[in-house]
């Protein structure tokens, strides 16, 4: 090639502007920047890089030296004391300010919303969510007496006014991580009902760090005739215990470990319940021996047959005169599956009353012997809250009956009984004698023939004027439509009818209604 050079060319082919490394002329159109927005820039004065150095590290210099002048002068004495009464001061106007300040609650009265709180949603629910807003509510959700009442149970009513229920599956795990930081020093009632995976150790662990319980639910959990046995040294303050329908494995306890916690705690107990227990099954005449020696406090007892018996007709003969005489106090009294006569051999007719009873169920047997069946002379001018008698062939109306005894009923549960033909005017006769008090009426399951004539109490108006009669079960029954609309126009206090699978009622009735579903009740059965 030639001495000329070659243009260079850059990106895109687009021919590079000859450089210059200097000259006197500037070029056209281009300016030198002003250095006059420049923060060091001073005019007039002209400095070199070096200065400019020089300049930069004194004014960091200069920075140190004032920082260490200002934290020399907040250290001195004289500041010291007067931060200290400026802080005494802010302290003071706080403090009067929080006195009258009407959105902090005192202690107390924060302790009392948390004990409403845990009885509201429970422990589990309630102090882990508190516990975390700040130390205050912290301090407060750790006090004892929240566990003074101390409900783990599987299944829990949540609120007052609603029918939700909540769940609580505990663990070995869960249970140590609930309770290993608290104090259960201070609980007097423990549930733990329904909890079946809960091991007999775990219970007896738990049992052990509440010395002064006088209240213990374990319905449903598993419990072994060692525990029992060393029940009274671990909780010596019982005074009522439900170890009502226990969990399967525990089908192995021995009727002497039962009979020497009933002995153990007699004096003290309140309430026993050992409903469902295999262990005193074919024990009934026993126990309650036992129970009349050592038992004169007690209020609420459950001796029921495991649920899954079938109806038994075996007599047990019990002088119930006795037992009325060594538990005057029996306010609740539950011998389902028991068959039993008295053998009283006073001949008052209250002899074997109960004065103050209130709840009395004894379902689920046929008695034999009416002339000498215990239920015949048990009541005498009693006001009862609930009478369970389903499954039998127990007659309310008989000549000197219950119906001659009893004042009044709120709850009468008369399900599946095991009435003849004959016994016709039963329902009739309980509603003419209670008619003021019955509430709750369960008539489900009966499918005699005779069950709609048994029900003719409710086709005339002026009988049922004064009822009070605001709920009524006929589910599974044989009930027709006309009995139906006999109850639904003639009760006006009636507020709910079951019923469901009810095979002689039309497609689209058989189902439960409310007080404002009725009137399309009535359209439905009339056309």
């Amino acid at each position: 090639m030639s001495g000329r050079k070659r243009n260079e060319r850059g990106l895109f082919g687009i021919v590079k502007k000859k450089s210059v490394l200097f000259t006197f002329n500037p070029r056209k159109g281009e300016e030198c920047s002003s250095d006059s927005d420049d923060s060091d820039y001073f005019p007039g004065r002209h400095s070199t890089d070096e200065e400019d150095v020089e300049s930069f590290f004194e004014k960091q210099q200069l920075k140190v030296a004032k920082k260490r002048v200002k934290k020399a002068a907040s250290s001195g004495p004289n500041q010291k004391s007067k931060k200290t009464r400026r802080d005494i001061k802010s302290n003071e106007e706080n403090q009067d300010t929080l006195k009258g300040h009407p959105s902090r609650l005192p202690p107390e009265v924060l302790l009392k919303i948390f004990i409403y709180g845990v009885q509201l949603e429970g422990i589990t629910q309630f102090l882990p969510r508190v516990s975390r807003v700040c130390k205050e509510w912290h301090d407060t959700a750790s006090d004892p007496s929240l566990l003074k009442h101390l409900d783990l149970s599987f299944y829990g009513e949540v609120g007052d006014s609603t029918n939700q229920r909540r769940v609580i599956n505990l663990t070995k795990q869960r249970l140590d991580m609930l309770l290993s930081s608290r104090n259960l020093s201070h609980c007097q009632s423990l549930n733990l009902s329904g909890q079946d995976k809960l091991s007999v150790s775990h219970i007896k662990t738990m049992l052990a760090q509440t010395p002064n319980l006088a209240s213990l639910d374990l319905r449903g959990c598993q419990v072994n005739s060692d525990m029992l046995k060393k029940l009274p040294e671990l909780n010596p303050f019982l005074q009522r215990i439900d170890l009502s329908y226990l969990f399967q494995s525990s089908n192995s306890l021995s009727y002497g470990s039962v009979e020497g916690l009933v002995t153990a705690f007699g004096s003290k107990l309140v309430e026993l319940r050992l409903g469902g227990m295999v262990a005193i099954n074919n024990k009934l005449e026993a126990m309650l021996k036992t129970i009349m020696l050592c038992c004169p406090l007690l209020e609420e007892l459950d001796l029921s047959r495991p649920l899954n018996t079938s109806i038994s007709a075996i007599q047990y003969v019990v002088d119930m005169g006795k037992l009325t005489r060594a538990c005057p106090r029996l306010t609740e009294i539950r011998l389902d599956g028991y068959s039993i006569l008295d053998e009283t051999e006073e001949t008052r007719p209250h002899s074997s009353a109960f004065p103050r009873l209130r709840i009395f169920s004894q379902s689920l047997h046929l008695c034999q012997q009416h002339e000498y069946s215990a239920f015949y002379r048990m009541f005498y001018k009693n006001e009862l809250a609930e009478l369970n008698i389903s499954q039998t062939n127990l007659q309310p109306s008989k000549v000197g009956g219950v119906t001659s005894k009893v004042t009044s009923v709120k709850r009468l549960n008369l399900s599946n009984m095991l009435w003849s033909s004959e016994d016709v005017t039963e329902i009739g006769s309980c509603m003419s004698s209670w008619l003021d008090s019955i509430e709750i009426l369960d008539l489900s399951g009966n499918k005699r023939e005779s069950f709609n004539d048994e029900l003719s109490f409710f086709s005339q108006p002026g009988q049922c004027a004064g009822a009070h009669l605001q709920a009524i079960n006929l589910s599974n029954s044989v009930v027709n439509s006309q009995s139906v609309l006999n109850i639904v126009r003639h009760c006006k206090s009636l507020r709910a009818i079951d019923l469901t699978a009810c095979r002689e009622l039309p497609r689209g009735c058989k189902r439960a209604f409310r007080h404002e579903e009725f009137s399309e009740l009535i359209k439905s059965l009339s056309t």
